[in-house]
């Protein structure tokens, strides 16, 4: 198969003043409720550049408006020589070979096992020794520490679990999700598959998108809860799993438009590319700028029409490559690294900076011996920025839902400024661990009934003496306590029992969340101790 470059896009039939002829209802709200303009990248290509491309023997797999670029399968070279002549064409670049030596056309009728699971290289690493973890027998399950440590079952708590947000997972196969009892199918609302893989992504071999979207979508009390389950969902299939070929990319890009179309609000992705079956196709790290590649352009253009895209980080952290991959380098997405329950990175998580000297990661959430779901329904755990990037994306539906006059830029402020290392990020960490309830308090302060609303009246953080002031009155002092949270959930003071000051001096430089609560009433702030 052949990536045709164009010079242009033609003279389109759509027009931007009737969006509704090309884009839903929703993603057109999406756009207006931000402020984006219609313009002409969201038209698509001109329909008579695509008849011309077919009339010349070119079967079209896949095409992006964004990029443009039109992919074609054809056996003969003639034919790829023939749309080369075509005046609109710039460039044609082949994206994948058939190194099997079967048909072409025979993948679009594959048998149920022709797919290979190659989830080991694809992002989640299986945990040996999953059974020695003790299961935590609250409300989430096996899936807690993943939340507390981003402080998300507080948001939770406060009624926002993704209700009337539409999340896309563009990942490989979603084996099983069809007989997993622990997923609402019924938030499930469509599946597609983009690939020369033609069969439902139910029924492949592999399940990475399936362990993606249960660390979200799951809803089983006791045993496993999601970051996001009251949140839609659409399954998109793009990553083939028996070769590496630049196609995928391709695939991925049609994938993102699909998802902007239809109005989706959140997208996560679980992949990343560096290198390929063919060694001269290969990506370089002068690369990581967000705009060189293709995958990345797409990646922020989407960002650019309203939606808030995560993307796992890579785990090439221990291994030759080192860097952030690919899109995870593009510009207004977050890119999610993976850290342990101690809150330390882990090995295998890729590295930053960008290319262009951006902060990359962007955020960092539990990877190492994170719970989710199998093909089979059974809870597991495994390793992956994999699986670090959508426990961090559902609770960004979470945070959106409960503040859906941001826009998904203003979203992802909010989340840099409450993680561990806002003020001093690094390409390891990124900004660090963010405290999902400490963002959404920051918009939305939780008041005290009974004294002052003005949040700096009750309660304040000098920097410089490290004294934390609170101002009650003699009576509520008597029934407060204080309670203060480091980014990993953990409690660093608990008092009730203090005067109008409380020297915190004891602490460590990061980000911390203080609670003070009164009778019923409960009012939380973030403080920055330098």
């Amino acid at each position: 198969m052949y990536r045709i470059i164009l010079k242009d896009k033609g003279t389109s039939q759509f027009q931007i003043d009737k969006p509704q002829d090309y884009l839903s209802p929703k993603a057109i709200l999406r756009r207006t409720n931000q402020g984006i303009a219609i313009d002409s990248t969201d038209l698509p290509i001109d329909s008579l550049y695509l008849s011309q491309i077919e009339d010349r023997g070119g079967i079209i797999r896949s095409k992006s408006k964004w990029v443009k670029t039109v992919v074609v399968a054809c056996v003969d070279s003639s034919v790829v020589e023939d749309i080369g002549s075509l005046p609109f064409v710039e460039d044609i670049v082949l994206v994948w070979l058939n190194k099997s030596g079967i048909a072409e056309d025979y993948y679009f009728e594959l048998a149920e096992d022709a797919q290979q699971d190659t989830e080991q290289d694809k992002g989640i690493i299986p945990f040996d020794s999953a059974t020695d973890i003790p299961k935590d027998i609250n409300y989430y399950g096996t899936a807690f520490h993943q939340i507390n440590m981003l402080q998300g079952h507080y948001l939770h708590e406060a009624g926002f679990r993704g209700e009337g947000m539409t999340v896309a997972i563009i990942d490989g196969g979603f084996g099983g999700v069809d007989k997993i009892s622990q997923l609402s199918k019924d938030r499930i609302l469509g599946v597609k598959n983009f690939t020369h893989i033609r069969k439902h992504p139910y029924n492949w071999d592999n399940s990475h998108g399936t362990h993606v979207l249960s660390t979200m979508l799951a809803n089983a009390p006791g045993q496993i809860v999601g970051t996001a389950p009251n949140a839609n969902y659409y399954l998109l299939s793009t990553e083939v799993t028996d070769d590496e070929f630049p196609v995928e990319e391709d695939y991925w890009i049609a994938a993102i438009e699909y998802a902007d179309s239809i109005g989706v609000d959140v997208c996560n992705t679980s992949l990343g590319y560096t290198s390929f079956d063919i060694p001269q196709m290969n990506h370089q790290t002068a690369e990581l700028d967000g705009h060189t590649v293709l995958i990345s352009r797409a990646a922020g253009m989407a960002a650019q029409k309203g939606m808030l895209l995560f993307n796992a980080a890579g785990n090439e952290g221990n291994k030759l490559w080192k860097k952030i991959s690919f899109p995870a380098d593009a510009k207004n997405i977050v890119t999610v690294g993976s850290v342990d329950a101690q809150g330390i990175v882990s090995s295998f998580s890729s590295r930053g900076m960008s290319a262009d000297g951006r902060v990359k990661p962007n955020l960092m959430a539990q990877g190492t011996r994170a719970a989710y779901i199998d093909r089979n329904g059974g809870l597991t755990f495994g390793n992956g920025t994999s699986i670090a990037s959508p426990i961090l994306a559902g609770m960004g539906a979470c945070i959106w839902q409960a503040l859906p006059n941001l826009t998904n830029m203003e979203i992802i402020d909010l989340l840099h400024k409450s993680a561990s290392q806002w003020q001093y990020a690094d390409s390891t960490y990124g900004y660090g661990i963010p405290n999902i309830y400490a963002a959404y308090s920051s918009e939305v302060p939780t008041g005290l009934s009974m004294i002052d609303k003005d949040l700096s009246k009750v309660l304040f953080f000098d920097t410089v003496s490290n004294l934390l002031y609170i101002k009650l009155n003699a009576e509520d002092l008597l029934r407060a306590r204080c309670t203060i949270y480091n980014t990993l959930g953990r409690i660093v003071l608990d008092d009730s029992q203090f005067d109008a000051a409380i020297n915190l001096s004891f602490l460590s430089r990061g980000i911390y969340l203080v609670s003070l609560r009164v009778g019923a009433e409960r009012v939380v702030v973030k403080i920055a101790k330098a």
